[in-house]
């Protein structure tokens, strides 16, 4: 009975044995005839070429199709390198006194769509009809007030943007504000990863010490009057300030204490005192002494 029952149990676990076996098999022909989802070219083109919408609405076709990839190209690199989006708007209005109101509506609902903490930089052109120039607005959101001042607002649009599209020159002034913000944005990256790397400039002490000389004076002068209050000896009787001189009345030695003995007199009215002090031996031996005692070998009086 126990050979049979031993048997019974051997058919069982080879029958488990061959049937996980079979499933191990079944899975691995079918992860190898399961083809792997390859992305076609198209979609890796798709992928690398930035959405002109993000940066770019020319309703009043202001903008060559070359200068449209230009501006896009470096649009998109200031998105990705500094987390900014720069977007450009163009459109024909019937009335110019009425952009003003259109620009800060449209300005409003955009910064807040981008999704950047409110990173934009917005150019709005308003063309009227039949008409050749315009005015080009700029608006920075609140993400930037530390990074782009008004000033600097004002000279991109007055001296870059403008002089540029005054000849009706096919949209190149765009394209030049776009490359102008560019150059400045990354050109703030790059002292903040230096500032953030500690590579910005090698410390020069003479430099130091020239631009901060007027504390150095200060701080000399305050040190003097300290030591004139705290540690110059004054007669007791009229002030003045005491001459000291020290007598040595027993050498220090390698390990035990000297005695001198200093007297303090006064020029002016004829005091003098003297006073006895131990002299505690040169070099490692008396700066242990001083640190933690020592036997005194002499009497002081």
């Amino acid at each position: 009975m126990n050979s049979l029952a031993k048997a019974a149990d051997f058919k069982i676990f080879l029958t488990l044995f061959f049937l996980l076996s079979a499933m191990c098999c079944f899975a691995q022909i079918a992860s190898n005839a399961t083809p792997l989802p390859v992305a076609s070219d198209s979609a890796v083109v798709k992928a690398q070429v930035p959405d002109a919408a993000k940066y770019i609405d020319d309703r009043a076709e202001l903008i060559k199709p070359e200068l449209r990839v230009q501006i896009v190209s470096d649009c998109a690199e200031i998105e990705e390198k500094m987390r900014i989006r720069v977007h450009i708007k163009t459109v024909r209005i019937e009335n110019l006194a009425d952009g003003q109101n259109q620009v800060e509506a449209f300005f409003s609902e955009w910064i807040r769509s981008i999704s950047l903490d409110k990173r934009g930089i917005l150019v709005y052109a308003l063309l009227p009809e039949g008409a050749a120039h315009g005015k080009v607005h700029l608006r920075v959101g609140i993400g930037l007030k530390y990074l782009i001042t008004r000033e600097m607002g004002e000279k991109i649009l007055n001296q870059v943007i403008l002089p540029n599209n005054a000849a009706n020159n096919d949209g190149i002034g765009f394209l030049e504000g776009v490359r102008a913000i560019r150059r400045m944005l990354l050109d703030e990256l790059k002292r903040d990863e230096q500032r953030a790397t500690g590579s910005a400039k090698v410390f020069d002490l003479r430099y130091f010490l020239w631009t901060s000389k007027e504390i150095l004076l200060a701080l000399l002068i305050g040190l003097f009057l300290f030591y004139i209050i705290f540690f110059v000896e004054r007669c007791p009787r009229c002030n003045g300030a005491l001459k000291v001189s020290s007598e040595m009345l027993k050498e220090p030695g390698k390990n035990t204490l000297g005695l001198q003995r200093k007297i303090y007199a006064c020029e002016r009215c004829g005091f003098s005192r003297r006073k006895k002090e131990p002299v505690y031996p040169p070099g490692r031996a008396g700066l242990m002494m001083r640190l933690t005692g020592a036997r005194r070998n002499v009497r002081i009086e």
